[in-house]
This record gives structure tokens, sequence and C-alpha cells, in this order.
């Protein structure tokens, strides 16, 4: 009696899926051989990257000034500081 391996198949599959992305990495349309592919038109979505591209940016922007803010904001010394009170008052104590 012989064992089925189920690694078989998911070898197979994996197998598969890897070809299909190859194939859409390549610019090779995933139809079959006996159907003709009319909605995969090349050049429909050239700009897509851009688009993606910008928001990426303006997300950047916007966490980097937002980083950026919050770092300054941070470094700016207070007079009211109760530390700096105190050292000033120290000071002119001596």
């Amino acid at each position: 009696m012989e064992e089925h391996n189920q690694t078989e198949t998911w070898h197979r599959s994996l197998q598969a899926v890897l070809d299909a992305l190859n194939q859409t990495l390549r610019g090779i349309p995933l139809c079959p051989s006996t159907v003709t592919c009319s909605s995969a038109r090349p050049g429909r979505d050239d700009n897509a990257f851009l688009y993606i591209l910008f928001v990426m940016t303006l997300f950047a922007a916007t966490v980097g000034s937002l980083i950026l803010g919050y770092t300054r904001s941070r470094k700016v010394e207070k007079r009211s500081d109760p530390y700096h009170v105190y050292i000033k008052n120290r000071v002119s104590m001596i």
C-alpha cells in the first residue's frame, strides 16, 4: 500500500504560484492559451508606480515633519523648568 505524500501536492501548488508570479513580473499575460486576453492591455496601468511613489513620498514627508517637530519641541528649554529655576537660585546663593 502506497502512502500519498502531501508534500508533493504542496510543492506542485507552490511551483504553480511561483511560475505565475514570474510570468507576471516579466509582463507575460496570465491567460489560458485557448482564450485571447482582451482585458490585459499593455500600457493600461503604466503610471501606477508613479502614483504609489507619490503617495509614499507624501507619507514620508508627513511622518518626517512630525518626528522633526516633536524632537525640536523636546529640545527647547523652558525657563519655568524646575531644574533651571533651582540652578539659577543655587548660583545666586553662592
